[in-house]
């Protein structure tokens, strides 16, 4: 008998301790919207598991807007295919200067437009020119931002856009859409929550790995369930 509860005990052991066990995913060296930070290539987000999950998603009253920027075409993938589940206007913010390699030179040119944002957020000459657009923010309830993430931060045109118009979605429902290689997510929140600072977040925001880009159509149908 006591032999029977020692076996009993050590499968019991070692059960739980396979159920604990990290999930070992391997690499999958996935194209990269821009390069993730160095040194710095996981900060521990975890999209199931957001920042505020106390935070009341309000319904999808009213129209709703989607604005995105795209370099490598991965953001403007996901919207596409967002734009087949849901009813949306849609901008796209373009860099003023045409024809910009981000990819040149180890992606320097990103990188300083990056550190020039982190170095004076409050200063409109931090931020690079992009395109004129025309639309009235007034016009919509729900933004869907649509951003790909850049050295641990939301990409410095998206940026711009939401510097100049972040003030006017005060109580307008924000829901955030990430693209990244295999960083989390939380300094592009971060950022999304400092241009938009009246803005009621929806929980939780959409992390979309480059490597789930082509076959990101359920997960979008999931987030939109949680969010509606």
């Amino acid at each position: 008998m006591k032999k029977y509860l020692y076996f009993l005990f050590a499968a019991f052991v070692a059960v739980g301790m396979s159920a604990c066990s990290p999930d070992d995913n391997g690499s999958d060296n996935p194209e990269t919207e821009i390069p993730d930070t160095p040194d710095n290539p996981d900060d521990g987000n975890d999209p199931d598991n957001p920042n505020n999950p106390d935070n009341p998603n309000p319904g999808p009253e009213g129209k709703t807007l989607i604005v995105y920027y795209s370099f490598t075409n991965n953001v403007h993938t996901i919207v596409s295919d967002l734009l087949t589940q849901i009813e949306a206007d849609v901008i796209r913010v373009e860099p003023a200067e045409e024809g910009i390699d981000y990819a040149a030179n180890n992606y320097a040119t990103g990188s300083a437009l990056i550190q020039a944002i982190r170095n004076n957020p409050n200063d409109a000459a931090s931020y690079p020119e992009i395109k004129p657009v025309e639309v009235d923010i007034a016009d919509y309830d729900r933004i869907i931002v649509g951003a790909p993430l850049w050295w641990s931060y939301m990409a410095a045109p998206l940026q711009t856009f939401l510097f100049r118009y972040g003030g006017q979605m005060a109580g307008k429902g924000i829901g955030l859409i990430v693209s990244s290689s295999s960083s989390g997510i939380s300094g592009v929140e971060a950022d999304a929550r400092r241009l938009i600072p009246d803005g009621i977040f929806l929980s939780p925001s959409l992390w979309i790995r480059s490597s789930q880009t082509s076959n990101c159509h359920s997960m979008i149908a999931e987030w939109l369930e949680q969010i509606d």
